[in-house]
């Protein structure tokens, strides 16, 4: 596809809870779908050998307020999923750096330990980057920033919009700011995902729940976004 492609892309991939009405699933059958389509997408992008960062809101502080019940399912999904990826030859094939960003503070511990294990496993790599949101919230990691600059980690004499990136959670990123956000579902919100990455990102909102996103919606997006004059806010 001859068109002039993205960097980074964001996913926020909602739905997940109203495809398993729709269907008559249990919700862990419709993360285990979810989760899946998250395998699926990533491959798609790698098609696109210039696309080089994917961001995926995997779980947000706000959804660590749902049920005991429900919150242990998706943790134990997380962990399994964790543990395939280390062993996923399309990770350590096309050399993708996985990250996690969020509030490791408020996430089990033994998810957060295989969450750490497979970012060590992928230290090394950087043709791809694959970042997963996960206990996070945008105006939390502004507050995280705010810490690490009172710190000094970033010198108050130097802070501008550009040194500002230095000190959020995806500062490793060598495009920090996503180029498209796609979100699903239906709903047309941010949700406090990546608050300051995001002022200048084209958005896109599917009506599909995240589970019945295909390939063709991806070229859509990529098709659609291609089209697009990029003001910047100019």
């Amino acid at each position: 596809m001859s068109v002039d492609l993205p960097k980074h892309i964001a996913v926020i991939p909602d739905g997940n809870r109203r495809y398993a009405r729709k269907y008559g699933l249990s919700l862990i059958e419709a993360y285990k779908h979810g989760v899946e389509k998250v395998r699926k997408f990533a491959t798609w992008v790698l098609e696109y050998k210039e696309i080089k960062h994917m961001t995926f809101f995997a779980l947000s502080t706000e959804n660590l307020q749902r049920s005991k019940a429900e919150l242990e399912v998706l943790f134990k999904i997380f962990k399994d999923e964790i543990r395939r990826t280390l062993e996923d030859p399309i990770i350590h094939e096309n050399r993708i750096r996985v990250k996690f960003i969020g509030d490791r503070n408020i996430l089990p511990r033994d998810l957060v330990a295989e969450m750490e294990r497979l970012e060590d496993a992928t230290s090394s790599y950087g043709d791809y980057d694959l970042t997963l949101a996960l206990g996070y919230g945008g105006r939390a990691e502004l507050v995280r920033c705010i810490k690490r600059i009172l710190n000094g980690e970033v010198k108050l004499e130097r802070l501008d919009e550009n040194s500002l990136f230095q000190c959020l959670d995806t500062s490793y990123l060598r495009y920090p700011e996503p180029d498209i956000v796609i979100r699903t579902g239906g709903e047309k919100r941010i949700s406090n995902f990546l608050l300051y990455q995001t002022a200048y990102s084209e958005l896109f909102f599917l009506d599909k729940y995240w589970p019945e996103v295909e390939r063709e919606d991806l070229r859509e997006v990529l098709q659609e976004y291609a089209q697009r004059q990029r003001r910047f806010g100019r």
